[in-house]
């Protein structure tokens, strides 16, 4: 979890006040349901991503987690912190319009960070077995068909 700090105190209203309407805003990066449909299998983009993510030790699935890792490396968080910052500093400055903008940038960066996470060499990925190369046709871990990597989106809520 990606989290930020808040320095400053508006004039107008409380600090608590400021906080409770900062707290309605979310942004998040993974799998939701509209989006988790798999064409012609029986299991989705997010249980699929859920499998990946933990392995499966009967199904001799290694670990390979996407969205947690792609958020926390240094300079996607980064990216996202400064962000979510900008957003707070917005509504502190009583710009919920401009704070939504932020917090959407946010979310597009996670997303993106996300997406980029199948290829990138940091992700640690146990490379595919050689059954798995010869039924896939790929020496590429979780890219066949991209439909996982093109569910992942980001979705802003604004829980007020």
């Amino acid at each position: 979890m990606i989290k930020t700090t808040v320095k400053k105190q508006d004039n107008g209203k409380p600090l608590g006040d400021l906080l409770k309407e900062i707290a309605k805003m979310q942004v998040y990066v993974g799998i939701p349901e509209e989006k988790a449909s798999r064409k012609g299998e029986p299991v989705n983009n997010a249980q699929l991503l859920y499998i990946h993510t933990n392995g499966s030790q009967l199904k001799g699935i290694p670990k390979r987690p996407v969205i947690e890792p792609a958020l926390e490396a240094k300079e996607n968080k980064e990216a996202i912190t400064a962000e979510l910052g900008e957003a707070v500093k917005s509504l502190l400055d009583k710009k919920p319009a401009q704070a939504k903008m932020h917090l959407k940038r946010a979310g597009m960066i996670g997303q993106n960070a996300a997406r980029a996470w199948f290829d990138d060499p940091r992700n640690g990925w146990a490379p595919n077995t050689e059954r798995t190369i010869v039924a896939k046709g790929s020496d590429r871990p979780l890219i066949d068909t991209a439909q996982m990597r093109k569910a992942i989106i980001y979705v802003v809520k604004d829980n007020g």
